[in-house]
């Protein structure tokens, strides 16, 4: 009898890779800034909230407008990166232009990337863990955007959750690679261009050193072939992070009428003002 039983030929350079190829240690360095990075990330949540009057709205009233959704969420959010970044003295040692430019310019985007810490993807809902933040729901975007908004924002946190590995630690060194992304922020108008920074080198040096952080860290954690995967996955969900912010922020945004809704730090990363 005739078997059906086929050897599928082996991929050598793969098999190579995956059990002899051995990762670079992480330094005394690095892992002292990893330690670093997710303490900042906990100090800003703990040192930045909502001011006392805020935290039962969502449970009192409807968010039903794009400029509630903003002054609360987006806002929150948007605080705590701000927050995060100036805890990293890395990031606070670049010139006082360049930071702002690259908050004004960035911040808008990295709140879907930040997404990915606050998003529990089987209730629906946005909320900081250990906190007594508000807990914002699916439903909320709903009515504050549109059914398709909310299908391609969700989508988007679902994509970089799964790039993540959950891996919170990821998701932390992502938002400061993102942050010194300079350029990368989608505009629509010729007139919105970012300005020029004084000291691009040291920028694009510094994201450089964290990229390379991120990786040494997925590839001692989860190796080499997967780092791999995580990087490419990461690289489409941050994309389509810029994407979802450049839709969301000129779709049911910017306009006057929710301009002068808007909390002055929502009007300077939404309307670079």
């Amino acid at each position: 009898m005739q078997s059906d039983f086929k050897l599928e030929p082996l991929d050598y350079d793969q098999l190579e890779l995956s059990l002899f190829y051995i990762p670079v240690p992480l330094t005394a360095d690095e892992l002292a800034l990893i330690e670093r990075i997710q303490q900042a990330y906990t100090d800003s949540v703990r040192l930045t909230s909502l001011p006392p009057e805020i935290p039962s709205y969502p449970h009192t009233a409807v968010l039903q407008a794009p400029s509630d959704m903003i002054n609360l969420a987006t806002n929150l959010q948007t605080t705590r990166l701000i927050t995060f970044f100036k805890l990293l003295p890395e990031v606070s040692s670049l010139n006082e232009h360049d930071k702002l430019i690259l908050v004004k310019y960035n911040a808008f985007s990295l709140v879907f990337i930040r997404s990915v810490l606050v998003y529990d993807p089987i209730a629906d809902t946005y909320h900081e863990p250990g906190t007594d933040d508000c807990v914002f729901s699916g439903k909320d975007l709903i009515r504050c955007f549109s059914l398709h908004q909310y299908e391609q924002s969700t989508r988007c946190v679902c994509q970089l959750l799964n790039a993540t590995q959950h891996d919170r630690t990821i998701a932390q060194i992502l938002l400061i690679i993102t942050l010194l992304s300079k350029g990368s922020a989608p505009c629509l108008y010729t007139n919105e261009s970012e300005p020029i920074v004084n000291d691009i080198k040291a920028i694009f040096q510094l994201q450089n050193q964290f990229i390379e952080l991120l990786w040494k860290y997925c590839e001692n954690k989860y190796g080499y072939l997967k780092s791999i995967d995580i990087f490419v996955k990461l690289v489409v969900g941050s994309m389509n992070a810029h994407l979802q912010a450049f839709n969301r922020r000129n779709n049911y945004v910017k306009n006057d009428v929710v301009a002068d809704e808007l909390v002055p730090l929502m009007k300077s990363v939404i309307f670079n003002i």
